[in-house]
């Protein structure tokens, strides 16, 4: 009994027709008409959140996006081996990648904003959670599919995967004729496709749908699993390598903080400003940017607070030899403007 009862939670039963499905995938795969122009006014509405730094836009434009029907309906019709499906997917792929490029080029062409935001730097390179995020995504789409009520599943993947900024970041690096914005939005769409693509086809084989379209199939999959597993491995290695970097600088980031800790808390007569990190030919960075001059500090000093992380080089930056007047009245502006941030960061 309580064997049976655990069985029915976690089976997934299919909630309409097998052809249902079908037909559902195969009208998402379309971009003409009402779809070509929703997905141009995404790409608008996602280009502005980037460019204005405002994640709200972004994640509106990516709830209103109907970017991933190609995908899903490729992946659908390798497994179920339906070539018809599998052509017209390609070409609305393509269709659509285009479309999104050109709609963001031209943006960011026309906008007098071209500052680097932290939200386009955020799409420049994928790691290896991203792709992660894809192939649940593929999973929880496909899931969403079989369902009668979809749109609340479909809309949720639609902002975990992320697929139309990357878009719009390799579009600014068209209009900017920038080689690694361009292929680093590229990449990271193409994670996003490959292993949205890789959840659906093993969901599709995992819940009956290739057996319920196909016979005698061991042959022919074993052949696509091989080409598959090859292929998400190539595609995976650039993201474990952006990982392993992403980690160094979250590392560097730790340590510079806890280093810039020590140096005021033994050294409070150097008031340090600001400090920035930086990796230069594997070697660590730090520049610190000082209120005092430098005839305030002695070498000595200096010497023993270098010594405190030997595997970093410490590069400082002193102020032109201001007057003890100018450095009280700077420090009072500093406390203020703290004061101030706190306030608007409680």
């Amino acid at each position: 009994m309580l064997k049976t009862r655990i069985l029915r939670t976690l089976l997934l039963p299919k909630e309409e027709l097998v052809e249902d499905t079908l037909k559902e995938i195969e009208e998402g795969v379309y971009f003409r008409g009402h779809n070509l122009w929703l997905l141009v006014i995404s790409m608008f509405i996602a280009c502005i959140g980037l460019n204005i730094n405002s994640q709200a836009a972004v994640i509106g434009a990516m709830l209103i996006s109907p970017l991933m029907g190609p995908v899903v309906g490729l992946s659908f019709g390798l497994s179920i081996h339906n070539r018809t499906l599998v052509k017209k997917s390609l070409f609305h792929w393509f269709v659509m990648i285009i479309t999104s490029l050109l709609a963001s080029a031209v943006f960011f062409i026309v906008s007098p904003f071209h500052e680097q935001t932290n939200q386009l730097e955020s799409f420049k390179e994928a790691t290896i959670f991203d792709c992660m995020l894809a192939l649940l995504g593929g999973f929880a789409w496909f899931l969403g599919i079989i369902r009668k009520e979809a749109i609340k599943v479909i809309a949720g993947v639609a902002i975990a995967t992320a697929c139309i900024p990357p878009l719009c970041t390799a579009g600014y690096g068209i209009a900017h004729l920038d080689l690694e914005y361009f292929l680093g939005g590229l990449y990271f769409y193409l994670i996003n496709c490959v292993f949205i693509g890789i959840g659906t086809w093993i969901l599709s084989i995992f819940l009956g749908y290739q057996k319920y379209f196909l016979e005698k199939i061991e042959r022919k999959n074993r052949k696509y699993i091989i080409v598959i597993s090859i292929v998400s491995f190539l595609v995976l290695l650039p993201s474990v390598w952006f990982t392993y970097e992403k980690y160094k600088v979250e590392q560097l980031k730790e340590q510079a903080q806890k280093y810039i800790d020590t140096i005021k808390q033994n050294y409070p007569g150097i008031e340090i400003i600001n400090h920035k990190i930086r990796i230069e030919n594997n070697q660590k960075i730090i520049d610190i940017t000082l209120l005092n001059g430098q005839d305030y500090i002695d070498k000595a000093t200096l010497d023993i607070a270098n010594s405190l992380e030997p595997d970093i080089d410490i590069r400082w930056h002193f102020s032109p030899n201001p007057t003890k007047t100018e450095i009280q009245k700077l420090q009072e502006q500093i406390n203020q403007l703290n004061i101030d941030i706190k306030k608007l960061n409680p």
